[in-house]
């Protein structure tokens, strides 16, 4: 079956950047729909003792109001580079890239999702828990995976779930 809708993530990370391509180009060749999906980290939250603290929570807010508004340009400069004949859309969420991920395929009804896989060595790949391998082991799609930079030059933000 031909993909007719193709989601890919935005983060913080560089690496999503190399995906998005792989993934418009892909959706151009078979006219399928690209969605975006700027998915922000959550904010660690901090420890509350017994009584809340109204400095660390609005600390928190603050944090998160940050990572959402950095998701949010960095997904308006990739929407805007893309090419205007590609059927393009956009969603933004918060949580573990890829819980929220998987999520926005089903919402979205997807048939693929293209993530990055930062290249590295086997061994230190099974011994890390990545993003990659959890869509993998949770999508109901197809997942086509794309091998990008080092993981020394990524900085991925938020943990693999």
């Amino acid at each position: 079956m031909t993909p007719r809708r193709i989601i890919t993530p935005v983060t913080l990370a560089e690496a999503s950047y190399e995906a998005v391509g792989v993934a418009a180009t892909l959706a151009a060749a078979l006219g399928a729909e690209l969605v975006l999906a700027g998915i922000a980290p959550a904010a660690l939250p901090e420890p509350l003792l017994d009584t809340p603290d109204v400095e660390r929570l609005t600390r928190q807010v603050q944090e998160q109001e940050l990572l959402d508004r950095l998701v949010a340009e960095r997904l308006e400069d990739i929407a805007g580079a893309l090419p205007r004949s590609l059927h393009v859309r956009s969603l933004r969420t918060t949580g573990p890239v890829g819980d929220a991920l998987v999520a926005a395929a089903r919402e979205q009804r997807a048939d693929l999702i293209v993530v990055p896989i930062l290249r590295e060595s086997e061994l230190a790949h099974l011994l890390h828990d990545h993003v990659d391998r959890y869509v993998l082991h949770h999508s109901d799609v197809p997942v086509l995976v794309v091998p990008v930079g080092s993981r020394e030059t990524a900085h991925l933000n938020g943990d693999a779930r």
